[in-house]
């Protein structure tokens, strides 16, 4: 039993010795690596036999390394054993014609899926888009938007402005000497303030906050102007949005809708008043 023991023991020392000559002969190699796409992604050691011959490992390919300046990703090209440069997209247009694969996680394609949202993300010219069935990744440009289209967000754009000034932001210059709100809960509260003075005794003064808080005191006829003034500037403001509605309808092209300013402006009746004198 102990001499079958000591021959195995020999044999073992007598393989390990020709593979540490094998190795002690060999040479290593550093080779690109290709990833699954074909495109340059790092080195990997080789191994040259004893006898001579190249052993490449796994994605490796027998070419010099391509050189880098981080700008471009390097595909291999078979035929003339070197590479093709690709550039490395700077911006959404450059990414438009590029396919990210679902499943692929090679550096490269992180690399891309990384700039796509980078160069999408509040982009109003381009958009990220996933196909519906595989997945896939891809940039394209956004189409550019009708007329038609244009008019509808103009049009929605002066009903929001004119509901945000009617509702809340309207303001005018009175005839009595001071600014006053002129908007929904203004108008409510002057016709309150009306209300009272003419249920009171003749002669009663009331207070009223203007619209830069200060505090008037105001008569019946004072209120009574304040009410009246209130009146005419919303309608003023709404035969205002009436204009710009139709000038909306009539223009031409995306030009012209742009060149509408939807602005309501503070009405001044003291103006008025200059003129009257």
């Amino acid at each position: 039993m102990a001499t079958v023991q000591r021959f195995s023991r020999g044999r073992n020392a007598a393989i390990f010795l020709d593979v540490m000559e094998s190795f002690m002969s060999s040479s290593i190699k550093e080779l690109p690596r290709l990833d699954a796409d074909g495109y340059y992604d790092g080195v990997v050691a080789c191994m040259t036999g004893s006898d001579g011959k190249l052993q490449l490992a796994a994605s490796a390919v027998n070419a010099d390394p391509p050189e880098q300046d981080g700008l471009h990703f390097y595909k291999y090209d078979e035929e003339s054993n070197g590479w093709t440069a690709e550039a490395i997209p700077t911006s959404a247009a450059e990414c438009v014609g590029i396919t990210l694969p679902h499943a692929s996680r090679t550096a490269r394609v992180q690399k891309l899926r990384a700039l796509f949202r980078a160069f999408t993300d509040g982009s109003s010219t381009h958009r990220l888009v996933q196909d519906a069935t595989t997945l896939a990744l891809t940039v394209e440009a956004i189409p550019e938007k009708t007329v038609d289209e244009l008019r509808s967000e103009k049009k929605a754009e002066l009903s929001r402005a004119f509901s945000t000034w009617y509702d809340s932001d309207a303001t005018a210059v009175s005839s009595l000497g001071w600014r006053i709100d002129a908007d929904s809960d203004a108008k409510a509260n002057v016709d309150e303030l009306v209300l009272r003075l003419t249920a009171a005794a003749e002669g009663t003064t009331d207070t009223f906050r203007d619209a830069d808080n200060a505090l008037q005191t105001v008569t019946l006829a004072n209120a009574q102007t304040m009410q009246l003034e209130i009146a005419e500037a919303r309608r003023a403001a709404l035969d205002h949005k009436w204009e710009l509605g139709a000038a909306i309808d009539a223009a031409a092209d995306a030009a012209a809708l742009e060149a509408i300013e939807i602005v309501f402006a503070e009405r001044d009746f003291t103006a008025a008043e200059e003129e009257t004198e």
